[in-house]
């Protein structure tokens, strides 16, 4: 078999693992034997079981970013508050388990989580999710302030924007009422969070702009 074929059983069977026991409970050992490989092999594809484990991470990464990724070029012709709606509106599908009742997506998200706030995170696994705020939310926050031009202010409200909704899926993780059981409620929140983010760089630019 070819090396490239070998690789992609590994990675395939260290997502399985990894998805199942978490990072640490994981050993090479089982994923080799899972995916019919030696224990070298994944020294010699990946360098080691944390380079793996990020290989996997950005692997679903990707995966959950996908539906965003033609997202700005449906903007240019709607309103402020259209292209918001639909920025959370793609935000918040990741948290959808109407569509996936056996909660993979939500046990993803965890261990994607664990891995933003640990203190050896790579900044390159969440730099697709960054390049999309810096190309879509970010220019709209600029557009609704406008014509607010302190660019601390500016800053501090992209950020402020963002973290709302990061607080929505850090809260699912301990919180399961805030899972996304249905259309309705998926609809709901859209609106609410969209309504709420607008609000709230209302009062910025009320309160800053003279």
């Amino acid at each position: 078999m070819s090396d490239q074929n070998t690789k992609k059983r590994i990675l395939k069977a260290a997502g399985k693992e990894f998805f199942t026991k978490g990072f640490k409970a994981a050993t090479v050992r089982d994923i080799c034997a899972e995916a019919d490989a030696n224990v070298a092999a994944v020294n010699y594809h990946f360098g080691d079981k944390r380079k793996l484990y990020l290989q996997v991470l950005n692997m679903w990464m990707n995966e959950m970013m996908s539906h965003l990724s033609t997202q700005e070029e449906q903007f240019l012709s709607l309103s402020p508050k259209e292209k918001l709606r639909i920025y959370v509106h793609n935000e918040l599908r990741a948290l959808c388990i109407f569509d996936d009742p056996e909660k993979k997506r939500k046990r993803k998200i965890r261990l994607l989580l664990e891995e933003y706030v640990s203190e050896d995170c790579d900044p390159e696994l969440f730099k697709c999710h960054d390049i999309v705020e810096e190309k879509v939310l970010f220019p709209l926050v600029r557009e609704i302030l406008h014509p607010l031009e302190d660019s601390h202010i500016l800053e501090q409200a992209c950020m402020a924007a963002s973290g709302v909704l990061v607080h929505h899926f850090l809260a699912i993780i301990h919180y399961p009422e805030g899972e996304i059981e249905s259309e309705d409620k998926l609809e709901f929140l859209t609106d609410f969070y969209t309504n709420f983010i607008l609000g709230s760089l209302k009062g910025i630019k009320d309160k800053y702009h003279v």
